[in-house]
C-alpha cells in the first residue's frame, strides 16, 4: 500500500470501507426487512447511484440492445447466484462467517480454473500461498476460525 496516493489510494479505501461493510449492513438490513426485498432496494440504489455517476462524469450508458442483454445476464446471475444466497444467509449465520465463506470464491475459483481444461491459471505455490494468506486474513479480520 505504500506506492498507493491520491486518487488510487481513495479507491482503495473506498473499496475496503464499502466491501468491509457491506456484510454487517446486509446483517442489519434482514433484520429489518425480507431478505430479497432488501438485496433489491440495495440494488436500485446502487444502480440509480451508479449510473448518475456515469452520466455526471460524462460517460454514456450502453447503446446496444447486445450490451444491455449481456449486462443483464451478467447482474442476474451475480446477485442471484451470489448475492441472494449471502442475503438469505444472513438470517441464519453471523455476518463475520458469511464474508469467510465468501472470501473462499477465489480459492475455489482459481482452482476449478487450474484443473479446467483451456483454463489460464498455473496454480504454483506462490499462487496457493497467496490464496491462502488472503483467505486465513480474511477469516482473523472477521475473527472467525477456519
Amino acid at each position: 500500500m505504500a506506492g498507493l496516493r491520491g486518487p488510487a489510494l481513495v479507491a482503495y479505501l473506498l473499496v475496503c470501507t464499502v466491501w468491509g461493510s457491506t456484510y454487517l449492513a446486509i446483517r442489519v438490513g434482514v433484520m429489518h426487512l425480507p431478505p430479497m426485498l432488501f438485496a433489491g432496494v440495495r440494488f436500485v440504489i446502487a444502480g440509480l447511484l451508479l449510473a448518475g455517476i456515469v452520466l455526471a462524469t460524462g460517460d454514456r450508458l450502453p447503446r446496444r440492445l447486445r450490451d444491455w442483454r449481456v449486462n443483464a445476464v451478467t447482474g442476474l446471475l451475480l446477485l442471484l447466484g451470489g448475492n441472494a444466497v449471502v442475503v438469505w444467509a444472513e438470517q441464519h449465520v453471523e455476518s463475520g462467517a458469511a464474508s469467510v465463506f465468501v472470501a473462499a470464491v477465489p480459492l475455489w475459483a482459481a482452482f476449478f480454473d487450474a484443473l479446467w481444461p483451456g483454463g489460464t491459471t498455473v496454480f504454483t505455490w506462490r499462487v496457493g500461498v497467496g490464496l491462502a494468506l488472503g483467505f486465513l486474513g480474511s477469516a482473523l479480520l472477521a475473527n472467525v476460525t477456519p
